[in-house]
């Protein structure tokens, strides 16, 4: 196996932690693209390879041009959606930092570009995560580099926890539903026990509507797999996980995992988009948070049994019934990040 020498961008989010975890393990050379001095990521004993550390920023390209010093790989995660900290607009990550991002790469002889990205939907220029990811998708397609895309649909570590299942939180270190936001634990705070204490899952959208909710370990899986793989070359890889669940299907498993019974209760769509119009010029990030509630609520792709996992030979996706299995915690303290 020829070794890479790769750069992760949002190595501190869940999905790039892992990336980086994944890709030592497979023993290339990894640098993490942080944006403080301080930060480390997190959760990485036992793993192999060899890993060092960039400081830098989307919008500072000299220090993104110094970050891709000598690297032929860039594995992508980095996005606004929940911040962790001072960071750019989803918007301006996407129009401007992505676009410095990129030609800096062009310059630095970067062969191949993995991308995290989402759905496509009619309605997405009103969701600003999918129009600035369709952006960016748009500008790898103008790329000489090698650029595989993956497209994941809901992440079952994040949208148990938003419908009411904070006992369902990731114990990963870099679990995006831990950060320190002020919204995310506002939204915590208010229906994170539902499921616990009243037996209520707040679902987006309908009773049978659903998605084919797939972990982040699992995307994480996706983007490092096809790391120097020809066949994914310029590629859009759509896939979700094992299997599509209903959220009364998701009600029922966490009725069995909770031991009491658990009902749902619809979000509807025009509600987020109501959130969404009212919340935007208070705050953009928690606008977009509810412009995905409202994605979630109207529309999932039919993505089952993604053939990825067989042509590029990654390791058997995960249940939400597995997920809450390895996952759940009775009574514990989750509200830190």
């Amino acid at each position: 196996m020829i070794k890479h020498r790769i750069l992760v961008a949002g190595a501190t989010g869940q999905i790039g932690a892992q990336n980086v975890h994944l890709l030592l393990d497979q023993g290339h050379y990894v640098r993490a693209l942080v944006r403080r001095p301080d930060a480390q990521v997190l959760g990485l004993d036992g793993a192999g390879g060899t890993l060092d550390y960039a400081v830098g920023a989307l919008e500072d390209r000299a220090s993104l041009v110094k970050a891709l010093d000598r690297i032929d790989t860039v594995v992508s995660s980095a996005n606004g959606i929940i911040p962790s900290g001072k960071t750019m607009s989803v918007k301006a990550m996407s129009a401007g930092g992505y676009e410095d991002f990129i030609s800096a790469a062009e310059e630095a002889g970067v062969r191949h570009w993995v991308q995290s990205s989402v759905p496509c939907w009619d309605h997405e220029k009103s969701v600003p995560e999918l129009a600035g990811k369709r952006l960016i998708e748009d500008r790898l397609a103008r790329s000489p580099i090698a650029t595989t895309i993956v497209r994941n649909p809901a992440f079952m570590d994040v949208w148990l926890v938003m419908a009411g299942a904070r006992q369902a939180t990731a114990h990963h270190p870099h679990a995006t539903t831990k950060r320190n936001y002020g919204f995310m634990k506002m939204w915590q705070g208010l229906v994170g026990n539902l499921v616990a204490k009243r037996g209520i899952l707040l679902a987006p959208g309908v009773k049978a509507h659903g998605a084919p909710f797939v972990a982040t370990i699992d995307v994480a899986h996706m983007m490092a797999g096809v790391v120097g793989k020809q066949a994914s070359y310029n590629r859009t890889l759509e896939a979700g996980g094992p299997e599509w669940l209903t959220w009364g299907e998701v009600a029922t498993l966490l009725s069995k995992k909770t031991g009491r019974p658990v009902r749902v209760v619809t979000l509807p769509a025009w509600f987020a988009r109501l959130g969404q119009g009212m919340m935007t010029p208070v705050s953009p990030s928690a606008a977009n948070i509810l412009a995905l509630v409202r994605l979630v609520a109207s529309h999932q792709p039919r993505w089952e049994a993604p053939s990825v996992v067989e042509e590029f030979d990654l390791p058997p996706q995960t249940t939400v019934a597995e997920y809450l299995d390895r996952n759940w915690s009775d009574g514990a303290d989750l509200t830190s990040g």
